[in-house]
């Protein structure tokens, strides 16, 4: 998810501390709990400061090693002893790691709902898991969240930890629909295209609109998914064999899509002023005019590489919400 609704989520979280004596009768203990969620719920997304090393560096690392299931324990502890250090409850350091615990891997399962997923199983293995079920930004969950988080601030709430728990208890419950519409629709798919080898689908940012890809035989198949109707959009076939498409395999930028990539497709065209510019994308993350997470390499006439590039070539507001 993205790291405002990780923030807003980390609230709410800190709202059940409530149901706790201690937390209800004593406020800083209350300002403590928040304060760890809150950094617990972001605390994973600190691998961006690898961003410094550049944009592969970055797209290498990202939900990686500091999603992992060991992580999730060196973050509890470190951010729960920190707060009962610094706000002074040594007494209740099992109560803040637990809190700290909790926002952390929160964290890491709503990223795992999403589609660009996460490796929660490193340094054991290094595949990438993904639900396919929620965006980035899920609007529904914002409003719900939010609305608990408001009303508790300004009193609306009386009680603030059975809003903060009637939050979560309906998150549950979305995200299993979620993950359920999700199996729903993609059996849909299988059912218009029987000569499937695989099948992606991503969620629209809007209830009942999804978009697919499918490779076939011949190639891939591209389309959306609008409530009943099945919209094809195009058909891409395989790529052809190049010499510049060889020259590109090795080169880092290409690597890194390729471990991150289900489905990788590779394109090339030749450039105006002489040589080659090369393509790499993951075909899951298409949309009409592009595909918007790329590697691009440009190559001379002879083959020898030149530059190099990759990244997400979209707005945070455009499709696809990943």
């Amino acid at each position: 998810m993205d790291t405002g609704s990780h923030l807003l989520f980390g609230v709410t979280l800190a709202g059940l501390a409530f149901f706790h004596p201690d937390v209800a009768a004593q406020p800083h203990l209350a300002a403590a709990v928040l304060s760890v969620t809150l950094v617990g719920s972001h605390a994973p997304d600190l691998d961006s400061v690898v961003r410094i090393k550049g944009q592969d560096a970055y797209l290498k690392h990202h939900r990686g090693l500091s999603h992992s299931f060991p992580a999730w324990l060196v973050w509890s502890a470190l951010i729960g002893g920190l707060a009962a250090w610094g706000w002074g409850f040594s007494e209740h350091l099992l109560l803040l790691c637990s809190f700290a615990f909790a926002a952390v891997a929160l964290h890491v399962i709503f990223d795992w709902t999403n589609a660009y997923g996460v490796q929660c199983l490193l340094p054991f293995r290094r595949e990438w898991y993904h639900l396919d079920a929620l965006c980035l930004t899920d609007p529904f969950l914002g409003v719900v969240h939010a609305s608990a988080a408001i009303g508790a601030i300004i009193g609306l709430w009386p009680y603030p930890q059975w809003i903060c728990a009637g939050a979560w208890g309906l998150t549950i419950v979305y995200i299993i629909w979620r993950v359920v519409h999700h199996e729903v629709v993609v059996k849909r798919v299988r059912r218009r295209y029987r000569r499937w080898r695989a099948i992606h689908v991503l969620p629209g940012l809007w209830w009942f609109k999804w978009q697919y890809v499918v490779q076939t035989d011949t190639g891939f198949e591209m389309g959306v998914i609008d409530g009943r109707r099945l919209l094809p959009s195009r058909h891409l076939p395989f790529s052809e064999p190049h010499h510049c498409i060889e020259a590109t395999r090795n080169v880092s930028a290409v690597r890194t899509l390729q471990d991150f990539a289900k489905r990788e497709y590779v394109s090339w065209t030749v450039e105006p002023g002489g040589g080659y510019l090369v393509t790499w994308t993951d075909l899951r993350f298409w949309r009409e005019k592009d595909w918007p997470y790329r590697a691009e390499v440009r190559l001379d006439d002879h083959y020898n590489v030149i530059g190099e590039q990759i990244g997400w070539y979209k707005k945070a507001w455009e499709a696809p919400y990943v």
